[in-house]
């Protein structure tokens, strides 16, 4: 865990050829184009909310996933390993090892299937090797995501210090970074085929908490990517008055709140379509801002899909299990208050 603060602010992180045809999931028609034997299911918009968890333990096999209601599944995390003959190189997640020929499944129960690159547990030091090579990472990422039929790649960037403006000494400028790279990737995943996703902390998009780098990385690929989700969990600044803090309703709604980040309160007009919330799951899988999921529910789902109807853009979860009560709500309840399932 890494903890910084600021005058006003204090941050903590923890996020340890070709054929086509037609078919329908869900109400929505969709096109699949068969290629060199992999499927990509070009992007539709739909109106349905998403709803996301993350993979990030073997305490459950990755195929329970299909029996649940989440409409992504995103498995993490990959990271950057050590030079090889010069070139990047990239580590897999370990409890990945035996499922991957379980992704085809999830697809054919109807889900999107990501991986995520990053991770709390990644720290400045390991992205270095990287900086200034942004198109080739990106060529090693998209390869990983064409090779094992992934829909498409999520960053999750925690590395607090690159994202500070002006860059600190002995940092590197993070903003720059991810916005080569996401340039890099959407250049070879296309966006009618392929999803690509961030996870951004909620200082990262306030101006005030050192300049707020992501705002300035949104200003410049934002059309490039699908949705952020901001996790609004282990930031105790940031995410423990939900309505405040979470939603944006109520007395001075913080400037990263979504109604905040949808109406531009933080330098930039965010479509509410490509927010997503994010919570944990479990109060274990966070070291603050779990709510019980009836609350979350009721506090934040709700009010958001009333505000904004078929604009809401969706929940996520971190992370998946099946071992206690609040995980098996989020698996088969919470789809309900997202207008998933009667």
């Amino acid at each position: 865990m890494e903890k910084t603060s600021s005058d006003n602010v204090e941050v903590e992180f923890s996020h340890s050829k070709q054929k086509s045809l037609s078919l329908k999931i869900k109400g929505a028609r969709i096109f699949v184009i068969i290629a060199l034997g992999m499927m990509a299911v070009i992007n539709t918009v739909s109106a349905e909310p998403r709803y996301l968890v993350y993979y990030n333990s073997n305490a459950a096999p990755l195929l329970a996933t299909a029996d649940a209601d989440y409409t992504h599944i995103i498995i993490s995390f990959i990271t950057l390993g050590p030079l090889v003959d010069g070139e990047l190189t990239l580590l897999s997640p370990p409890e990945m090892v035996g499922q991957w020929s379980d992704v085809v499944k999830l697809k054919e129960a109807g889900k999107r299937v990501m991986i995520s690159f990053g991770g709390g547990d990644m720290q400045a030091d390991d992205y270095r090797v990287a900086i200034g090579r942004e198109v080739e990472l990106a060529k090693k990422i998209s390869e990983f995501v064409k090779q094992r039929g992934l829909d498409g790649v999520d960053i999750d960037f925690e590395v607090s210090s690159a994202l500070k403006i002006p860059t600190p000494a002995g940092a590197f400028d993070g903003a720059s970074f991810l916005t080569a790279l996401t340039q890099g990737l959407r250049d070879l995943l296309p966006q009618e085929y392929y999803l690509i996703s961030h996870a951004p902390q909620p200082p990262y998009l306030d101006p005030l908490w050192h300049g707020g780098g992501y705002v300035k990385l949104l200003k410049q690929v934002g059309e490039k990517i699908d949705w952020i989700a901001v996790q609004y969990y282990n930031n105790p600044s940031f995410d423990t008055q939900p309505t405040r803090t979470v939603v944006g309703e109520g007395d001075a709604p913080f400037v990263t709140s979504y109604i905040s980040i949808v109406e531009g309160r933080n330098g930039l007009v965010w479509p509410s379509d490509k927010l997503v919330v994010g919570k944990p799951v479990y109060k274990a899988d966070a070291a603050n801002g779990h709510l019980a999921p009836a609350a979350v529910a009721r506090t934040i789902v709700e009010p958001l899909r009333k505000r904004y109807g078929d604009q809401f853009g969706g929940l996520m979860g971190w992370q998946f299990s099946t071992l206690t009560a609040d995980h098996r709500y989020w698996n088969n309840e919470m789809a309900k208050s997202l207008g998933l399932k009667p």
